[in-house]
Formats: structure tokens, C-alpha cells, sequence
């Protein structure tokens, strides 16, 4: 995080946890002789209105999930948009109905924030998170209480498919979020959700710890039930050997290889969930056999074209463009993701077919045979590979800058040539990976015109 990105504002631990009189485990957490230089204080800062909210929430789309089958629209959509018509400035000028909706997109949001805010929105109750800007410049998202903490529920959902809970417990450690960067903010906190259970986030850049092993002892003394973070973090978490029991690994923000995949699983011995969120909204699916299954039926799903503002057909392929959420400080009508997808319904829920994440990217061999990015992924996907760069040079030369342990860049050469038919040129850099890396997302891109 940037020095001017910093928080400023302290609070005590009563306002951070406004329902929990013991905080013992959260003072173990901390002052632990195993414990990393946290160099943050968080809290869910939800009081008796806000954990009924959050509840409430849980139990409308959770439950029993209700999404829309093909042709139809979910319940809940005039509703939702007769309100943001009413109480969200940016939205009052247009038509109520959704047909009528233009599509909006991130630098609307970065331009007109406050214009976003609904007007039955607490201001007093304002948190703020950044995109972190690996797809352009950085963006402040606003949040409250309530629409932070929905993510706990949108994860059980998720781990409900898989016939795993959370146990709540004061005494025991709900989520560690696992980081391997130069710097980023790092607590120990707790769920007011969860009944006081612990929620960490932890870098495992050696800088950050007092000993070398302490990163290791600690994560094993607390043995999290959940483990989240992207690929790079996850396998230079692997390459500590820790023996941990985690119910199971969530993977976001990067590209999860089925070659990554199976590594984890067979070290830790649990599902490795493929999770696909995106800071303005938070969860939307996560990936299963079909696709990218959709979580939360809160959010109505929509494929547009990537140029015009025109709505495609059902099946075909565009980019997602997401409506609702409850977030009184940015509701959501036709927002675009910036990612690509078809739309399938099965038995009445959605799936994201064959996503990716920005622009799809057109390759080129030497002689002009078009490779469509889509099959490059299908095929890197079964590599141990935690992320990647893939760049065409206006000569067609291929650039190739990958992260892993264990993967050669002749193993990538000899991949590269397949998919290219032994007709390219190509530069490959294989980095390992460490416990401070300075990788962003996976991306593809040409210097070449591919979008025509």
C-alpha cells in the first residue's frame, strides 16, 4: 500500500468490537512470541443492528438460493432499481427500467464516487478499501459494516457445496489470509460473526517476522481453518512445509492452474476453491466443473458487448457486466467487470463458461494462424504454475514471464511451440517464487491489433 493510501484514523478496540467483552484471544493473537510485526488494527465494528443485518442477509439468499432461469429476471430487480432510481444520485437521470440501463464502468466509480452513495446510507458508518491497480489506476471502493462483513456468509455458501463449516468458537482461528509481497497491511482481528473467532492476515516476507522460522510456528500454532490467498502466496506457503489442517484453501485475485491445484490439495489435503470476487461487489462464483459457478443471488449477471453498449444473446460470449449487492455506498446497475465469459444456466443456476480475466487477447504464429488466449490457459492450466505474463511484440516474438518452483522455461518452450505449431519466436523467464514477491495479476497482451 501507498504511504498516503495509509489509514489515519485509530480506534479502540471497544468501537472495533463493539459486542465482544473478551478479547483475550485476540491479545494472544498479537502478542504471541511467534507473531509477526503487525503493523494494523482491524475490526467488523458491527453492533447488535449490524449483526442482525448480517444475518438477515444470510438467511434471504443463503439458505435456500433462488437465482433466475433463462428469459427471466431475478424477483428482487425492479425493486432494487426503483430504490437506486430514488436514492442514488448518480442513477436518478436514468430510465427505471433496466432495459434502458446504460453500462457503467470503473472510471465512472474512480470519477463520481460520491454520486454512488445512497442517500439512506450512514456516513458515520464509511470504510474505504483501493483496488489495488494491477488493471489500471487504483480505486477507492467505499463499504459499511453490514456489506463488509457479507463476505463471511458469501464464503459459507461457498464451503456449504463442499459439506464444509466454520466452527464458531472464541478460541479458535476462522481465516488467515496469506500474503508473500513486499509490504502490505497485516492484522490480527476477530469475527463478531463468527462468535470471536480469529481472523488473520499475515505476510510471509521474512521481514515481517522476528526469526526465520516464526512464520511457520505461528501459522501451526493457530492452525486457521481456512486458509485464503492467491496462487503465489500459496506456494511459497508450500515451500515452508508447514504441517497445518486446514478445512480448505481459498484462491482469488490470480488464475489458479489445475497443476497448482493438485499441488495444494495433495499437501494439504482439502478442497482448493477457485473463487471469483472482485473488490466492488465481492464474491460472485467460484469454478467448478461446468464453470465458474455463481454464488450469490443478490447479484443479477449480464453479457454485453465488449465495444457497444448492447446486451448478447444467451450463450454468447462478451464481458460480464454485474447489477445489485448491498452495498448502500455503491450500488451496482450494469457495472462491467472488465472480465469475459458466456452465460449458462443449469437448473436454474448460473455459470460463468470459460472466464477470463480482461481482455480476451488474440496471438498470432509467424505466419498469421490466430491463438486464442482461451486455449493457451486451457493448456498452461494443467502446469504448476502460480502466475504468469504472456506480451507479443509488434514482431510477434513472445514474451513469457512465469512463476514457479518446480516448472523449467523448456517446459513452458515446449508448450509454447505446441500451441503455436513450431511457428514462433519466443523469450522465457521462469522466476521462483519467495515470501516477498512483487507479482501482479496474470495477463496476457499484444502490440499487435487483436480485438478486430
Amino acid at each position: 500500500m501507498d504511504e498516503n493510501s495509509d489509514p489515519h484514523i485509530a480506534l479502540t478496540d471497544a468501537e472495533r468490537f463493539p459486542l465482544l467483552d473478551d478479547l483475550s484471544f485476540l491479545n494472544a493473537l498479537k502478542q504471541d512470541p511467534f507473531a509477526p510485526k503487525f503493523n494494523f488494527k482491524s475490526g467488523d465494528r458491527l453492533n447488535a443492528v449490524h449483526l442482525s443485518k448480517v444475518k438477515s442477509y444470510k438467511n434471504k439468499y443463503y439458505d435456500k438460493k433462488i437465482f433466475w432461469n433463462e428469459g427471466q429476471t431475478p424477483i428482487w430487480l425492479n425493486d432494487y432499481l426503483k430504490w437506486c432510481h430514488t436514492t442514488v444520485p448518480f442513477y436518478k437521470n436514468k430510465d427505471i427500467a433496466l432495459d434502458s440501463f446504460p453500462t457503467i464502468s470503473r472510471e465512472d466509480i474512480r470519477k463520481y464516487p460520491h454520486l454512488f452513495v445512497s442517500n439512506e446510507a450512514n456516513l458515520e458508518e464509511l470504510l474505504v478499501y483501493y483496488t489495488s491497480g494491477s488493471t489500471g489506476p487504483k480505486l477507492d471502493v467505499l463499504f459499511d459494516a453490514v456489506s463488509q462483513a457479507s463476505w463471511l456468509p458469501q464464503i459459507e455458501s461457498v464451503l456449504k457445496d463442499f459439506d464444509i463449516s466454520i466452527t464458531e468458537n472464541k478460541n479458535t482461528t476462522a481465516i488467515a489470509l496469506i500474503c508473500a509481497q513486499e509490504k502490505t497491511l497485516t492484522y490480527a482481528s476477530l469475527s463478531t460473526y463468527l462468535e470471536g473467532a480469529g481472523i488473520l492476515k499475515i505476510n510471509l516476507n521474512p521481514s515481517e517476522w522476528n526469526q526465520p522460522d516464526d512464520a511457520k510456528k505461528y501459522l501451526e500454532k493457530y492452525n486457521p481453518q481456512i486458509l485464503t490467498g492467491d496462487p503465489i502466496a500459496f506456494m511459497a506457503l508450500l515451500d515452508l512445509k508447514p504441517q497445518l489442517n486446514p478445512k480448505a484453501l481459498v484462491s482469488s485475485a490470480m488464475k489458479l492452474t489445475k497443476g497448482t491445484k493438485n499441488k495444494l490439495e495433495n499437501y494439504f489435503r482439502c478442497p482448493v476453491i477457485d473463487l471469483y470476487s472482485m473488490t466492488e461487489c465481492r464474491n460472485i462464483a467460484y469454478a467448478s466443473e461446468i464453470g465458474h459457478k455463481a454464488i450469490r443471488p443478490d447479484l443479477y449477471l449480464e453479457i454485453f458487448d465488449e465495444h457497444e453498449d448492447i446486451k448478447l444473446p444467451y450463450g454468447e460470449r462478451g464481458e460480464l457486466v454485474i447489477t445489485g449487492g448491498n452495498n448502500p455506498f455503491l450500488p451496482l446497475v450494469r457495472y462491467r467487470t472488465g472480465d469475459f465469459c458466456s452465460l449458462k444456466i443449469e437448473n436454474g443456476v448460473p455459470f460463468l463458461i470459460d472466464l477470463e480475466a480482461r481482455n480476451p487477447i488474440v496471438f498470432f504464429t509467424k505466419s498469421n494462424i490466430k491463438i486464442n488466449n482461451i486455449d493457451i490457459s486451457n493448456r498452461l492450466s494443467k502446469l504448476s504454475i502460480a502466475g504468469f505474463k504472456m506480451h507479443q511484440r509488434n514482431d510477434k516474438l513472445i514474451q513469457f514471464v512465469g512463476y514457479s518452483n518446480d516448472i523449467t522455461s523448456e517446459e513452458i518452450i515446449d508448450l509454447l511451440n505446441i500451441i503455436f505449431k513450431n511457428d514462433i519466436d519466443m523469450l522465457v523467464d521462469i522466476h521462483k517464487i519467495s515470501q516477498n514477491n512483487t507479482v501482479e495479476k496474470s495477463q496476457y497482451s499484444s502490440e499487435l491489433i487483436t480485438n478486430k
